[in-house]
């Protein structure tokens, strides 16, 4: 046994247990509690048990009825940042230990920042209405370390996707939001041809979203993935009619 100095020094100590009890308990739940295998990204999270899951929920390709319409067998993801779940730069970052990096619903913590050193923002002005995630792009707070979160969740019933959420540092960049959609594309789509993909800014985010991937290091899309942007029904009334599909 041994004295600790302070209140502080024994509420640390306290909150440092509890959270190796809560990543014992996570490990238990998920089938891990006697086994030593190396656990993969997100695999501590669950996800929509109704979105198609090839393996999982839904067949191979190579088992699937020729009758079957092409659209059960899309990924349907919305995305969207949250300005309210700001985190303050800690008091003692020697204290800080990532029990579950990367192994739950936030990215993999030095992968991300790796991205983040090497993307280039391209700052452009909205060429459509007053968006606030546009023009909140360069808002920074030097006391917080994270300004906000981002990520994708099932466009049908609201469950985010494991392994796919980021924190923001200067307001909703596209540098931000390119990583987190492309590991919600990679996330049990082996055999899935098409996602949709809902954004109130789709109508300039997409625009150079292929040519943001390919430049980076960092960043992949599924070989074979069709992406369909689509503005959702609450954000679409405050666009230009130019943002809307044309027909041919």
């Amino acid at each position: 046994m041994y004295e600790l100095t302070s209140k502080q020094d024994r509420y640390r100590e306290l909150m440092q247990v509890g959270w190796q009890w809560r990543q014992l308990k996570l490990l238990k739940w998920n089938g891990f509690a006697h086994n030593k295998k190396q656990l993969e990204s997100g695999e501590l999270a669950l996800f929509c048990p109704a979105c198609p899951q090839p393996g999982i929920n839904a067949p191979q390709p190579a088992e699937r009825n020729s009758d079957d319409p092409e659209w059960i067998y899309a990924r349907s993801l919305v995305m969207d940042g949250n300005f309210k779940a700001e985190h303050l730069h800690p008091t003692c970052p020697e204290d800080e230990v990532w029990l579950t990096d990367g192994l739950c619903f936030m990215v993999t913590r030095d992968k991300y920042k790796a991205h983040l050193a090497s993307a280039n923002e391209h700052v452009q002005m909205s060429e459509c209405n007053n968006h606030r995630a546009v023009n909140q792009a360069n808002a920074s707070q030097h006391k917080l370390e994270a300004t906000g979160i981002g990520g994708c969740a099932c466009a049908q019933h609201g469950c985010f996707v494991p392994h796919s959420i980021v924190d923001f540092q200067k307001g909703e960049r596209q540098m931000n939001m390119d990583y987190t959609l492309c590991h919600a594309l990679s996330h049990h789509t082996n055999g899935l041809t098409r996602a949709l993909t809902f954004y109130d800014i789709n109508c300039q985010y997409d625009k150079h979203f292929r040519r943001r991937v390919n430049e980076s290091p960092y960043m992949s899309i599924p070989a074979g993935m069709e992406i369909v942007p689509g503005i959702g029904l609450w954000h679409v009334h405050g666009h230009q009619d130019k943002c809307y599909e044309q027909p041919e």
